[in-house]
């Protein structure tokens, strides 16, 4: 497995450096471009007031590829994703991503096992040069699916390279209530034994980020929406500053 990609480095094996990447969910292109202009490296497009990854509107899609991809100065190279839904829209979602994009991403609910987990990911048709990242929902009983740790096996048996961990139900609780410290090490620690890049989200606040961080929980990216928001309200609009506050507080982390 390389340890580098096009869409950003892939770890391979253990390592005492940690330097995570940010990535911030936008609901359209003014959000994009306050994320962009806060200096976030990947930003994530879906709309938060119907759901965990839930689509936009794919013609923010095509702006942003436009605006941030193809334009975009040499020495600039922003990463953008597109969530497609869940299991019941992303194969027909899939193929609207455009070229430009380097991430995109599917809901596992309903894949109440590891087979069905397998088939939605080969129904999604994206463009050559846009990497489906698999998704597990810690709070995964709510949903449907099967358990964080058995979609990393299965993403590790497939040969995938990048994992992303939510929460399906966003009603106040965050990853933190649904999934134990010690399951989140493990967790990490197996990814990264492996080569994959995993990413943690799922309402997380700063201070839980810190403190995770603080307790071994380091994984290669941290997805954020509701705490740069407007009063840390998900279907609020973003705040540059408190970006800022988490950018500063990772690069503080950082060893």
């Amino acid at each position: 497995m390389p340890s580098t990609n096009e869409a950003g480095p892939i770890r391979v094996g253990a390592s005492d450096s940690f330097d995570p990447e940010l990535l911030v969910s936008v609901r359209d292109i003014e959000e994009a471009e306050t994320a962009v202009s806060a200096g976030v490296s990947i930003v994530d497009f879906k709309e938060p007031s119907r759901g965990a990854l839930a689509a936009c509107d794919p013609k923010v899609w095509n702006e942003a590829a436009k605006q941030f991809a193809a334009a975009m100065p040499a020495d600039r190279h922003i990463r953008l994703s597109a969530a497609l839904g869940e299991s019941d829209s992303g194969p027909e979602l899939g193929s609207l991503v455009p070229p430009e994009f380097s991430f995109a991403k599917v809901g596992p609910s309903g894949c109440s096992t590891a087979q069905k987990l397998s088939s939605l990911w080969g129904s999604i048709r994206l463009p050559q040069s846009v990497e489906l990242v698999p998704v597990a929902y810690a709070d995964h009983v709510a949903s449907g699916t099967i358990c964080p740790e058995q979609v990393l096996e299965l993403v590790i048996k497939s040969g995938q390279r990048r994992m992303l961990v939510d929460t399906f139900i966003k009603g106040g609780r965050t990853l933190i209530d649904h999934f134990a410290i010690e399951q989140m090490r493990s967790l990490v620690s197996m990814a990264h034994c492996h080569g994959v890049w995993l990413a943690m989200a799922g309402s997380i606040r700063l201070r839980e980020m810190q403190s995770l961080v603080t307790t071994g929980v380091r994984p290669d990216c941290w997805g954020v929406r509701g705490d740069v928001c407007d009063h840390r309200d998900r279907s609020g609009r973003l705040d540059p500053e408190r970006i800022g506050l988490w950018q500063n507080a990772m690069a503080l982390q950082a060893s």
